[in-house]
């Protein structure tokens, strides 16, 4: 199943149900849209996936694959 690499400072509009790799590093994901639920796992199946709770915009992440489960939203991930 192919992914997009997400990179750091660049924003990129995530498609629903789209899995998209995560850089190795802690990073903080940027998102204007609160309401979205999305998704992190460390296997492509998701079999394990844990919500990511984004609160005022941000979310810490790292490592694996994540995905948005409700409609498309923009994001952009820094390093820590």
């Amino acid at each position: 199943m192919p992914t997009t690499q997400l990179q750091f400072g660049q924003v990129e509009a995530m498609v629903q149900s789209t899995i998209y790799a995560l850089p190795m590093s802690r990073a903080l994901l940027f998102t204007t849209d609160t309401t979205a639920t999305v998704q992190q796992s460390n296997t492509l199946s998701f079999a394990a996936s844990v919500p990511v709770v984004v609160t005022t915009g941000q979310a810490e992440v790292a490592g694996g694959f994540i995905r948005c489960t409700t409609g498309a939203i923009n994001v952009m991930l820094k390093r820590m």
